[in-house]
């Protein structure tokens, strides 16, 4: 029987934030008097070097993220304090295993240029600075970086529709959209685009979206949907009619299973929808304002067969028959 490998010891906290220290100070001082401090200090132990391996796997990952975001990551906003971002790069360099989540948690480090932020139940119209309108539906938050290079949205949650403006600036900047499971280039469009717990939702209702995931690319044209992981794209399937009325208030529904609905709803209030597992697929067809959860459920009463129940929680069950 072979001996179990031994696994090396865990780096501590300290080398871990010297390592951040030397990627941060090789960032801005690239001379050979600082190089040659840096091996001296890469030398001089075993962690020291493990340390710098991790470093070196980070680095290579800013290449996933664009230019002006990966700058900003590795330098120290003034608003925050320079011993601060050292101790987040410490904490990026200290998760495992590396990969695509470990380049999305850098960007957290960014400095972006704005952020705006919906809560429950909250939408919001904003005009960016080139003219381009970004809804944002309950929950959801974006960070917006424009720059000479590039016009830059991030979802970090929730979900956001876009109707991209013609770029004031020569030669016009490419409008993208990131998220975590990929990247996303307006092609003269109107798209939304969703956040669930390990896919996305991209919409197309005008013009084209270029979406890129890992090594993959496609076109999504009007008038198409595509839901997928990081890892892979799937085919388009057509979109359903009605995908970007939320942004007027209103959840229209053909042939959504009841319990999907309500679940639509639910994302909009503070209150608890539960259904009947007996008619949890039954198929809706309508109009709902988002807005007015009362109003919904009556017209749900109205239209099909469910009994409304209030308590602590609000509770769908299939009507009583009536003699």
């Amino acid at each position: 029987m072979h001996p179990e490998p031994v696994q090396p010891a865990a780096l501590s906290p300290a080398v871990l934030e010297q390592a951040a220290e030397w990627m941060m100070r090789l960032h801005e001082d690239a001379s050979v008097a600082a190089h040659q401090q840096w091996r001296h200090w890469h030398d001089a132990h075993p962690d020291h070097i493990r340390a710098w391996q991790r470093a070196e796997q980070l680095m290579t990952l800013t290449a996933q993220v664009p230019a002006p975001l990966a700058q900003r990551a590795l330098q120290a906003p003034a608003s925050r304090g320079r011993r601060a971002v050292l101790r987040s790069v410490a904490g990026v360099l200290l998760g495992a295993p590396l990969g695509g989540l470990l380049a999305w948690r850098l960007w957290d480090q960014a400095a972006w240029d704005a952020s705006v932020r919906t809560a429950v139940g909250e939408r919001r119209r904003v005009v960016l600075d080139d003219g381009s309108v970004l809804h944002l539906a309950t929950a959801s938050a974006v960070d917006v970086a424009f720059d000479a290079q590039q016009r830059l949205v991030r979802l970090r949650r929730g979900e956001i529709h876009i109707e991209t403006a013609v770029d004031p600036q020569r030669p016009p900047r490419p409008f993208r959209v990131a998220t975590p499971q990929g990247m996303l280039r307006a092609l003269g469009t109107r798209f939304s685009v969703r956040l669930f717990d390990r896919d996305a939702l991209l919409i197309v209702q005008e013009g084209a979206v270029q979406l890129t995931a890992d090594t993959a690319s496609r076109r999504v044209e009007a008038g198409q949907q595509v839901r997928w992981h990081a890892t892979g794209l799937p085919e388009s399937l057509p979109a359903p009619a009605g995908s970007d009325a939320w942004t007027q208030g209103m959840l229209v529904a053909d042939s959504l299973p009841l319990q999907a609905l309500l679940a639509e709803l639910g994302r909009y209030h503070h209150r608890w929808l539960r259904v009947d597992p007996a008619i949890a697929a039954l198929p809706v067809s309508g109009a709902f304002p988002l807005d007015d959860l009362d109003r919904s459920l009556s017209m749900l009463a109205d239209t099909c067969p469910v009994q409304v129940e209030h308590g602590l929680a609000i509770r769908l069950r299939a009507a009583e028959k009536r003699e």
